[in-house]
């Protein structure tokens, strides 16, 4: 007599593969499954970031402390593909709940100028969306000196490696 469990293993068995390929990785941005014509190259990964952050910035006039530009792989493993990343320091607000304000006040008008609020994306923060980039406001907390911003940029820069993303660097987002 054949074990009526039987039957369940292979959907089982793929369930669980489903499962583990959706968690795996940092989020749901688009990610290609090799280099094709829509590819980024490393320049244009980062000017996608870079330019959307600035836009923000200065929509905003948000009081940058600092602003940071780095390439990060969309896996694990550090292999391609990769996309660009910004993350913008901010000062901390005089309290949690005031911090909490701002930022509600912040995608409020982002959403007027045309960013969603309707991300897929897996974060602590609040995120909002435009051009395929997704900016993420992470709460205050107590552990960190400043507040950040960071734009998470489209999973399609075949060309970058672990060996070639280098290290994160300084940028400007003045005009």
């Amino acid at each position: 007599m054949r074990n009526p469990g039987t039957r369940m293993l292979p959907k089982v068995t793929v369930a669980a593969a489903l499962c583990a390929s959706l968690m795996t990785g940092c989020d749901s941005m688009t990610t290609q499954n090799g280099p094709g014509d829509d590819a980024l190259t490393p320049e244009q990964s980062k000017a996608q970031v870079v330019d959307s952050a600035r836009e923000v910035v200065q929509s905003l006039q948000l009081p940058v402390t600092r602003a940071l530009f780095r390439h990060e792989s969309c896996n694990d493993q550090q292999e391609p593909p990769f996309r660009g990343n910004v993350s913008v320091w901010l000062p901390l607000a005089a309290d949690f709940q005031e911090s909490d304000r701002e930022v509600a006040q912040w995608v409020e008008r982002l959403k007027s100028q045309g960013w969603s609020g309707d991300t897929e994306f897996k974060t602590h923060g609040t995120t909002v969306e435009k051009n395929n980039v997704v900016a993420s406001f992470a709460p205050q907390n107590v552990s960190t000196p400043n507040r950040t911003v960071t734009f998470y940029g489209e999973c399609r820069d075949f060309t970058t490696t672990k060996a070639t993303a280098g290290e994160p660097e300084d940028i400007s987002l003045d005009g």
